[in-house]
């Protein structure tokens, strides 16, 4: 596909290409993030992230807020946070194990965001999402708007040529 003499694509070549990858054995990739506030959450409370694009590998289910590997790969995973006038810790948890926990206080009408993020070696079927803290729920609620959203997000990519998962 790539013209010899130039070593570059042409328009009409590019518009060959294949664009649909969702079922691609090398990538899995999902973003996705809350419509609407999370009021007075509990602790151990999963925090759901109802709007999903995109969800390469369909491994993230926006009902239950769980990601669940496709592969067994290095994935890396970011989450972020909004707070309106209060604090909150919160969890990555890679099946029942705590993989990376942040805190957030936006106290007296303040609000803010923190980010997490964790490169993991996942086993296929592993489940992956973001609780409220198992000891401390915090106070206050989740923020969402068209100012800032809280998030979920992950990823693996690999070239499965001659490459290997051994420890």
């Amino acid at each position: 596909m790539v013209n010899p003499k130039s070593n570059v694509i042409s328009r009409k070549e590019r518009l060959l290409l294949p664009t649909d990858n969702i079922d691609s054995d090398g990538l899995a990739a999902f973003y996705s993030y809350m419509s609407h506030h999370e009021i007075n959450p509990s602790a151990h409370l999963t925090l759901i992230y109802h709007v999903f694009v995109p969800n390469v590998g369909r491994g993230y289910c926006h009902v239950t807020g769980i990601f669940t590997a496709p592969k067994s790969w290095v994935y890396v995973f970011i989450w972020v946070t909004r707070v309106s006038s209060g604090e909150h810790p919160t969890q990555l948890m890679i099946n029942n194990a705590v993989y990376g926990v942040t805190f957030l206080r936006a106290n007296n009408g303040d609000d803010g965001s923190v980010s997490g993020n964790v490169v993991a070696k996942v086993t296929k079927g592993d489940s992956v999402f973001v609780r409220v803290h198992s000891t401390y729920p915090g106070d206050g609620y989740i923020y969402s708007s068209e100012h800032g959203r809280p998030s979920f997000s992950g990823w693996f990519y690999v070239e499965t040529q001659g490459v290997s998962m051994k420890s």
